[in-house]
């Protein structure tokens, strides 16, 4: 079914829902204890790197050993084979600049009709974090696949909340697109300004508003004066900061897309909206409105959402969507201290941690690898450290095996090794999205030279963090074997605990075995 055959059928449709404007927040956490798993993970690692341990370096890299204990557990992809495809039922709608989640108020009965599950994000217009953090929390609150929607500003928005695994697709409503760490500034920046922007006016605290004939002649100039006084009277103050505000890896490239051009905008270019709809390889609707189609065109744009929610979704993406966040997966990471067939005591930033051993042990090494086998909802780990143009680089990639999945989840900043000039970070986390491979060039003596890349996007409970993977960085994978758990080494024993309170350990990953200063 086509959009005009889905707007045509929209006309015999009698809303009865009430439409939900707002997302609650909500937050997770836990106490630094034996409980905490990523307490003592991200204090366990650190311990690995004070002074005292520089001859670690003999048997691995500290860079390299700060990747690996910084690792995310993975889960491999259950099957490669097709499964039944299903239509998404979720809803997100997110508004623009100079306005707020009424701006959809004519599109979400139309929606809700057709049995879609509608919420309108209010965004607070205040930061490009601050409008993406309110998009995901409503996005949180689906129970299933979603298609996120976005008007004007709102298209960076979704580009960088879309990155969410929930998401299925992503409708742009006369909006603005980035290329990966585009500001909208840089992104409207080969464009004569549009008439509209003369007529957002600053406060004292550099917030934009729309003066009365910037809402009547370049808003909304389609609609009835009536409505038009509405719009002036309830639109979101628009902080300018925004402008210079960048998107990461934007969603797009990964997550089918649908875009609506508004010709007669007089906010942005029509010319862009149609470009910007190419590039991104958009299935692309021109309707004859100003920038506001969803309150001038509600059918034709309600039908393009539909359209959207009805393309397949296989059972597998949907069961992905559908997910929680992984459990975190209690564990001690640190220096092996002593070892017996039934116990080990491993040195962790919070003192010495003694856990029973349960037989039969099950020893874990890693071994080299590729980002082959990195897929779309992997568990993996991720060392890195920020560059000094913010970009954040990883040094090592490991790739867990599904029985450790949610092994030390979250990111956390790891202490420094004496010398090191940038700190490192460890990121446990879900692979949200294909890596993304990105054409990277450098100029050198007039010569171009081309070499490749990955982004990855690795998310956990509480956020998540883009991450540039650039060729040759070691890639090592976990599995189980035959491998010494010795005193001086390095270990991770993923624990439990037993009614008496004690720790106790069936699996353990050897890290790095002990230095030759160590053994002695």
């Amino acid at each position: 079914m086509n959009t005009t055959q889905v707007s045509e059928e929209i006309d015999t449709i009698q809303p009865e829902k009430k439409a939900v404007y707002t997302a609650k927040a909500h937050t997770t956490g836990g106490p630094d204890n034996g409980s905490n798993p990523r307490g003592l993970f991200a204090a366990g690692w650190s311990a690995c790197f004070p002074n005292t341990m520089k001859h670690f370096a003999w048997k691995m890299n500290a860079k390299l050993a700060l990747l690996v204990a910084g690792a995310l557990t993975m889960g491999a992809d259950p099957s490669p084979v097709a499964a039944a495809a299903s239509s998404v039922k979720n809803v997100v709608l997110v508004h623009g600049a100079f306005a707020d989640g009424s701006s959809f108020a004519k599109v979400i009965p139309l929606l809700e009709a057709r049995g879609l599950q509608v919420t309108a994000v209010q965004n607070p217009l205040s930061s490009l974090a601050d409008d993406v953090a309110a998009t995901r929390r409503a996005i949180a609150r689906q129970d299933g696949p979603v298609i996120l929607v976005g008007h004007s500003w709102a298209g960076m928005v979704i580009s960088e909340a879309g990155n969410d695994p929930k998401v299925a697709g992503l409708v742009y409503v006369a909006a603005i697109v980035p290329d990966e760490g585009q500001a909208a500034s840089d992104v409207l920046k080969p464009y004569a300004p549009s008439p509209g922007f003369a007529e957002a006016k600053p406060d004292a605290s550099g917030f934009l508003s729309l003066t009365p004939k910037g809402i009547d002649e370049d808003f909304v100039p389609d609609l009835r004066p009536a409505e038009r006084t509405i719009i002036y009277a309830t639109q979101g103050a628009w902080n300018s900061a925004c402008l210079a505000d960048k998107v990461s890896v934007p969603a797009w490239t990964t997550k089918q897309s649908w875009f609506i051009v508004a010709a007669n905008d007089r906010m942005l270019p029509p010319e862009y909206e149609q470009a910007v709809a190419k590039h991104i390889h958009a299935t692309m609707t021109t309707l004859a409105a100003g920038h506001v189609p969803m309150l001038s065109r509600p059918k034709q744009v309600a039908a393009v959402i539909i359209e959207a929610a009805n393309t397949p979704v296989t059972a597998l993406d949907a069961a992905r969507a559908s997910a929680q966040s992984v459990p975190p997966l209690s564990g001690v990471l640190g220096q092996v201290k002593s070892v017996t067939p039934n116990s080990i005591e491993i040195g962790t930033k919070s003192g010495i941690v003694s856990v029973e051993i349960k037989q039969p042990l099950t020893t874990y090494r890693q071994v080299p690898s590729d980002l082959s086998q990195v897929t779309s909802d992997s568990y993996v780990g991720v060392a890195s450290e920020v560059e000094p143009d913010g970009t954040e680089v990883a040094k090592q990639v490991i790739v867990f095996p599904a029985e450790l999945r949610g092994a030390a989840e979250g990111s956390v900043l790891l202490d420094a090794p004496a010398g090191a000039a940038r700190p490192s970070r460890m990121s446990n986390g879900t692979v949200s999205t294909q890596p993304v491979a990105r054409s990277r060039s450098r100029m050198t003596n007039g010569v171009m030279q081309k070499g490749s890349g990955t982004t990855l996007v690795v998310s956990y409970q509480d956020g998540h963090r883009t991450i540039s993977v650039p060729a040759g960085v070691p890639v090592a994978k976990v599995e189980a074997g035959s491998v010494a758990v010795e005193a001086g080494g390095i270990a991770y024993a993923v624990t439990v605990q037993q009614p008496n309170g004690e720790l106790a350990t069936s699996s353990i990953f050897v890290v790095a075995g002990p230095t030759p200063q160590a053994k002695n």
